[in-house]
């Protein structure tokens, strides 16, 4: 009687191509949970296949710069989905790219909101006294002059010259001047 042959083990060609078949096995996706497995460069599919790592970084910074899709699309020459699906796998992947995103965001809130406000003051400003309207000059020059400070390592020095009456005159000084505990 003969032996019978010893069943051959079964290989795979990656432990990546085991890990999808196990994977795919359970229902989970790897696509969902490690960042990269989406690409496929080896065959050229996938949404990202045609995009460097270079221009990837590009489009990051264009993002954390506050500049708007459209923009993107057009220094990059890249469709509208590529851009799209590139800030989405970086905001899943990379926490300082949501942090700068978060900001930019809220600083373009913010921005909205101060000119709206500024509008406002402009219309209120000929009905104002004079006190509201220097509280409200401060108040402005100061939120400009805070949103401005990160922007670079220059530092801006400003002196006001006012012309008023004395009795506001006065007043501004006594307000500049520290308070005594």
């Amino acid at each position: 009687m003969k032996k019978p042959k010893p069943k051959r083990k079964q290989t795979y060609r990656s432990p990546e191509s085991r890990a999808r078949q196990l994977a795919g096995l359970s229902g989970v996706r790897i696509e969902d949970h490690v960042m990269g497995t989406g690409i496929q460069k080896i065959n050229g599919a996938g949404p990202l296949a045609s995009v460097s790592e270079d221009v990837r970084k590009q489009i990051i910074d264009l993002y954390c710069k506050g500049m708007s899709l459209r923009a993107i699309e057009e220094i990059t020459g890249l469709s509208r989905q590529v851009c799209m699906e590139v800030k989405q796998t970086a905001l899943d992947h990379d926490s300082q790219f949501r942090n700068a995103m978060f900001k930019v965001n809220l600083r373009g809130k913010l921005q909205s909101v101060v000119e709206s406000a500024a509008d406002r003051v402009a219309e209120l400003m000929p009905e104002m006294s004079a006190k509201d309207s220097v509280l409200a000059l401060g108040i402005a020059f100061d939120k400009v002059m805070s949103m401005d400070k990160n922007n670079g390592p220059d530092t801006l020095h400003q002196h006001i010259h006012m012309h008023a009456p004395a009795e506001l005159n006065n007043a501004f000084m006594a307000a500049l001047k520290p308070k005594d505990e």
